[in-house]
């Protein structure tokens, strides 16, 4: 869910995740294990909660998939 609840812990939260992805992709482009296992060192999160940030940031479309490659979109 997007929306935080007081029961939430944020850092798991899918735009502060998000965030987290954005804030790695402007370094270097990763591929989605890579940048899975980069953020999997800041945060404890499940695969689950990754592909659905992955999913929301496609949707508003910050990040674009080229074969297994995520990179910001350029505007």
């Amino acid at each position: 869910m997007l929306i935080p609840t007081p029961y939430e812990n944020l850092h798991k939260n899918i735009i502060v995740i998000g965030a987290d992805i954005i804030r790695l992709l402007k370094q270097k482009d990763y591929n989605i294990e890579a940048l899975f296992n980069e953020i999997k060192k800041l945060k404890s999160i499940h695969l689950n909660q990754f592909y659905n940030t992955l999913l929301f940031l496609w949707l508003v479309d910050i990040i674009e998939l080229n074969e297994h490659t995520l990179k910001l979109k350029k505007k």
